[in-house]
This record gives C-alpha cells, structure tokens and sequence, in this order.
C-alpha cells in the first residue's frame, strides 16, 4: 500500500500571542514564514519547521507511543493547541510538539487514528491456545 496524507494543518499565526504579533509585524511578518507545517499519512508524520534553515523531522507512526493535547487559558481561548507526541527510537524515548494546531484534539483523534490502525494487525486473527 502507498503513503496517502491523511491531514495536514500550519501553526497558526494565534499561538504567538498579542506581544509576539504586534513585534513580528514590525519586523516585516518574518516570524510568521518559519512556522511550522504538519503532515500526517498513513504512514508517518512530517513536522517541516523554519525559515532560513529548514528542519524536517519524520515520525513513524508505528513508533508512536503517546499523544497529549496541551491548552492554555488563552490557546482554549483561541481554539488553537500544542499536541505533544511521544515515541519510541529503538530504547531512547522521544518528544515532539506541534506547536498552535487548530482544533487540537481532532487533530489529535486523526493521529491516534492513524496509530491505531497502524497497530492493528493485517488480516485475519488466530489465537494459539
């Protein structure tokens, strides 16, 4: 079966908060170019970060271990969240965030979803009594 994307969603400019905007429009909108952009397929997950110097960090999604949706008072306010996804690299543990997804805990629901059906097994089932 191929990699078919399944959701994508950008950091939203509302996760800078009321300062950081009022300071990046001063500063031409430059920090609003390096946000993040978020890529889920069926098969990993693609965090693409950065302006100047790009980061691409890939997320297998059987290595998936953990997904935690994050809000503070003013992200719930917004509408908008962190989602901090834990995995499994051999025996080390790593973290990743995506920082300012909107409508976080859908877009956590299709990552899980993802997982799950990643970690089920293909085909039939047998048991060995």
């Amino acid at each position: 079966m191929s990699e078919a994307a399944v959701a994508t969603a950008m950091e939203t400019k509302r996760s800078y908060g009321p300062l950081w905007m009022f300071l990046s429009v001063l500063m031409l909108g430059l920090p609003f170019l390096g946000r993040q952009k978020i890529t889920v397929t069926n098969e990993r997950i693609v965090i693409e970060q950065g302006f100047w110097t790009k980061v691409r960090d890939d997320i297998e999604v059987f290595r998936i271990r953990d997904v935690v949706v994050k809000q503070s008072l003013y992200h719930r306010m917004m509408g908008i969240g962190d989602i901090v996804i834990g995995s499994m690299e051999g025996r080390t543990s790593e973290s990743h965030t995506l920082k300012g997804v909107a409508d976080p805990v859908a877009f956590s629901e299709t990552i899980r979803n993802v997982w799950n059906h990643a970690a089920r097994p293909k085909g039939p089932t047998s048991t060995i009594d």
